[in-house]
């Protein structure tokens, strides 16, 4: 059967699929879809809302959701996130609600133990390169189960399922060097490794370096304690 000659070979589509994607993402944010209007915030702007929001939410404040017509159509249109989080799937952990925040107002990425895996520097990516994003925070929070599977699996060689020990490996290294340290491991290991995450946004991804390096975009690390509720920047 002949190919059909109004569609490119596979292999053709796939390279010019991946040079869109490309040119996209080192387009910048004026390629974004239709985002909703207004100035965008300095990164140290961005960062004293967020923690505004967790102080509101620990005042108890309503969480701030507009539910008018304008607002959903708004909503519709575009996303204008002032900041991204990179989140532990902990039920505990909403970004959204320990900020006070409302919809469209957070650009949230959540995997086990906030590891800055390839679909999590991806999404950060997108967020930093097409929605203009100026701050990333790497969240982690008190008693961490990933955290704690890890320390066992550098204590004690533990078997786990091949998906599961695939996705903890990212954590090994902080695990290792909290066992060092000693003291409160698990601890020790949440902190090391929201460092780690921080660290490795720029050692991997050249459009969350430069944005780093040109003064549009701050990435910092931060714990949410589970007994108080309150999140604390890391050093």
């Amino acid at each position: 059967m002949n190919a059909c000659l109004c569609c490119p070979p596979a292999g053709l589509r796939r390279r010019s699929v991946l040079a869109a994607a490309l040119a996209c993402l080192s387009a910048g944010p004026a390629l974004a879809a239709a985002p909703a209007a207004g100035p965008r915030m300095a990164p140290d702007q961005a960062l004293a809302t967020l923690m505004q929001g967790n102080a509101r939410y620990l005042g108890a404040a309503p969480q701030p959701v507009a539910h008018s017509a304008g607002a959903r159509a708004a909503r519709a249109a575009g996303q204008a996130p002032f900041a991204a989080i990179l989140g532990c799937a902990d039920s505990r952990a909403a970004p959204e609600v320990l900020f006070n925040a409302g919809l469209g107002e957070l650009f949230v990425v959540r995997n086990a133990g906030n590891v800055a895996d390839t679909g999590a520097v991806g999404s950060l990516e997108y967020a930093v390169a097409n929605l203009g994003v100026p701050l990333i925070m790497v969240l982690g929070h008190e008693r961490c189960g990933a955290a704690e599977a890890a320390v066992a699996v550098s204590r004690s060689s533990v078997s786990l399922p091949p998906q599961l020990g695939d996705m903890l490996q990212p954590m090994l290294p902080s695990a290792l060097a909290a066992i060092r340290a000693g003291g409160d491991v698990v601890e020790g290991t949440v902190r090391a490794n929201v460092a780690r995450s921080a660290a490795r946004l720029t050692e991997v991804s050249p459009v969350l370096s430069a944005a780093v390096a040109a003064g549009r975009l701050r990435i910092v690390g931060a714990r949410y304690d589970l007994d108080d509720e309150a999140v604390t920047l890391m050093s």
